[in-house]
C-alpha cells in the first residue's frame, strides 16, 4: 500500500512536470515563462528546507546573501546570461565573507553553511534556468528523465531482488542490484526523450536539438543517459549522507512520503550540473 501510494504521488508529480514542460513550445515560447516560474518556486521552497534543517542542528545561516542569490538569479541570467549566472553566484559569495568577516555572531561553521547551501541546491537549480534559457527544454529533460527513471527503476528493482547494501550507513536501502539496474533506466529514460523530442517532434521550446549538430545524436543519449544514471546515483547518495550529519529522515514533509522538495531532486541536481557541463563542451555553434 505504501509503495502504490508514493508511486501514485510520483505520477502526480511527474504530470504536473510535463504539463509545464509542455507549455514551453506554446505561443511563440511565451510559455516558457511558465517553467521558469515553476523552477524559481523549487528554487525558492528548497532553499527554504535546507536552512531550516540548517538551523535545527544549530547552524546560524546568513539569510541576507541567500534572499539576495534567489531573488536576483532570474533577471541576472535573463539579462546577461551565463555572466550574470555567474556574477550572482559570486555576490551571494562575497556576501557570506562579509557578513562572517563583520557580525562577530556568524561563526566559520555558520558562514560554511551558507556557502554550502549555496552550492546545494541554489546553483543547481540556477544551472536549470541557465541551460534551458541558452539552450532550451532538452538537456534539462535529458538531465531529469535519465536521473528519474534511474532513480524509480532503481529502487524498485532493490526492493523486488534485494541483495547486498552499497553503503548502509548512508543509505540503508540502496543495494547493488538495484544500482546496476537503475542505470538501464537511466539509459531508457535518455532514449525516451530522444524518441518523443527528436524524433516524434513533440512541442516544446527546442533551441538545440542534438540531431542537428551531433552525427550521432541516439548514441549520444544512450551514452549520456548511462553516465546521468551514476551521477544521479552519486547525487541520491550525497543527499542521504547530509541528512546524516543533519540526523534528519527527510529535508521536510512537504509532499507527504515522498519527504520534501530537496527529497524529490536528490538525484535530480548533480545530473543537471553534468549535463550543464556536457554542453559547455558540444560543439553546438
Amino acid at each position: 500500500m505504501k509503495i502504490l501510494k508514493k508511486t501514485l504521488t510520483g505520477l502526480l508529480m511527474l504530470a504536473i512536470l510535463m504539463g509545464f514542460i509542455f507549455l514551453t513550445g506554446l505561443w511563440d515560447g511565451k510559455g516558457q515563462y511558465f517553467f521558469d516560474a515553476l523552477v524559481l518556486i523549487v528554487l525558492g521552497f528548497s532553499t527554504f528546507e535546507m536552512v531550516k534543517c540548517a538551523r535545527s542542528r544549530g547552524y546560524n545561516v546568513e539569510i541576507i546573501p541567500l534572499i539576495i542569490v534567489v531573488l536576483g538569479v532570474y533577471p541576472a541570467i535573463k539579462f546577461l546570461g551565463y555572466f550574470g549566472f555567474v556574477m550572482v553566484l559570486t555576490t551571494g559569495m562575497i556576501l557570506s565573507f562579509c557578513f562572517f568577516v563583520f557580525d562577530q555572531k556568524v561563526k566559520l561553521k555558520d558562514m560554511l553553511m551558507t556557502l554550502f547551501i549555496i552550492l546545494y541546491p541554489i546553483t543547481p537549480i540556477m544551472c536549470v534556468l541557465q541551460t534551458t534559457n541558452a539552450y532550451g527544454m532538452l538537456p534539462f529533460l535529458l538531465a531529469a528523465a535519465s536521473a528519474m527513471l534511474a532513480d524509480t527503476i532503481a529502487y524498485y528493482a532493490g526492493s523486488a531482488i534485494k541483495g547486498p547494501k552499497i553503503f548502509p550507513k548512508i543509505s540503508p536501502n540502496k543495494t547493488y542490484s538495484g544500482s546496476i539496474i537503475g542505470l538501464v533506466g537511466g539509459v531508457c529514460g535518455a532514449l525516451i526523450v530522444y524518441a518523443m523530442f527528436e524524433v516524434a517532434n513533440l512541442p516544446v521550446n527546442d533551441a538545440i536539438r542534438f540531431t542537428d549538430v551531433l552525427a550521432h545524436p541516439i548514441l549520444f543519449y544512450a551514452f549520456m543517459g548511462l553516465a546521468i544514471g551514476i551521477v544521479s546515483e552519486i547525487g541520491d547518495l550525497f543527499a542521504s549522507r547530509v541528512k546524516r550529519e543533519l540526523e534528519i529522515k527527510d529535508f521536510s514533509n512537504a509532499l507527504g512520503s515522498h519527504g520534501g522538495i530537496m527529497d524529490r531532486l536528490d538525484s535530480i541536481i548533480f545530473a543537471v550540473l553534468f549535463v550543464a557541463i556536457v554542453m559547455e563542451f558540444l560543439p553546438i555553434w
